[in-house]
């Protein structure tokens, strides 16, 4: 995926699953030679030159893990079946070009609604 849309934070607010064949056998390379066996989040960044370098490696889900739904893979599902012992083949293929965008929305409430809300949790 690469980000689209960044906050001040760095977050991703938007990105795109994107094919890059030679992206893809380095982080295969990265996570083979680790061993990691969960979900996780490699970050790079890419030269003008071509050059890939690995900036972070976070052990858990991205936030915008949900993308991976939008390109035909299931990677949550994928890790709990691997958790129960089940046979998971390793996925092969993916959609290229889907976006994910977040998004916030503003409520007006009054804040006697609020309160019942955060202090005993109904409405």
């Amino acid at each position: 995926m690469r980000k689209l849309y960044i906050t001040d934070k760095g977050k991703a607010w938007s990105g795109i699953s994107l094919e890059d064949e030679k992206l893809l056998e380095i982080s295969r390379d990265i996570v083979e030679k680790s061993h990691w066996r969960g979900g996780c989040e490699l970050e790079f960044i890419k030269t003008k030159k071509e050059e890939y370098y690995l900036i972070e490696m976070n052990p858990r889900f991205p936030a915008w893990v949900y993308l991976d739904n939008g390109c035909g893979q299931n990677h949550a599902e994928a890790l709990v079946k691997m958790a129960l012992g089940e046979e998971v083949k390793p996925f092969t293929r993916y959609k290229s070009g889907k976006m994910f965008i977040r998004y916030s929305y503003d409520m007006i409430v009054d804040i006697s609604e609020f309160e019942k809300i955060s202090t005993t949790g109904e409405k």
